[in-house]
């Protein structure tokens, strides 16, 4: 598989991770267990864990933005839509 193809995919996928509500599904998953009791360490687990998804998500713009940076150099601005969609599912932007 190609580099830039696999730049691409990885990039999209840590940009949709980041979104992911990790901290709130943890959070309500510890409650339930007891094994958080107070808000002040809820709060802080919160911003552990979007800190962390900050960063994954910067990670997953640098590598996906690559690669549109090549692709609109390559193709022009107009076109860079239409060619990164076709390289991210098939691999390749020939028709």
């Amino acid at each position: 598989m190609p580099s830039h193809l696999v730049r691409l995919r990885l990039g999209i996928l840590l940009i949709v991770l980041s979104w992911f509500p990790f901290a709130q599904i943890l959070i309500g998953v510890l409650r339930h267990y007891g094994h958080l009791t107070s808000d002040a360490s809820a709060t802080t687990l919160r911003l552990v864990i979007w800190g962390i998804q900050i960063v994954v998500g910067l990670v997953g713009v640098v590598l996906a933005g690559k690669v549109t940076i090549e692709e609109s150099k390559r193709a022009g601005w107009r076109r860079t839509p239409t060619h990164l969609w076709r390289l991210f599912w098939r691999g390749s932007v020939a028709l």
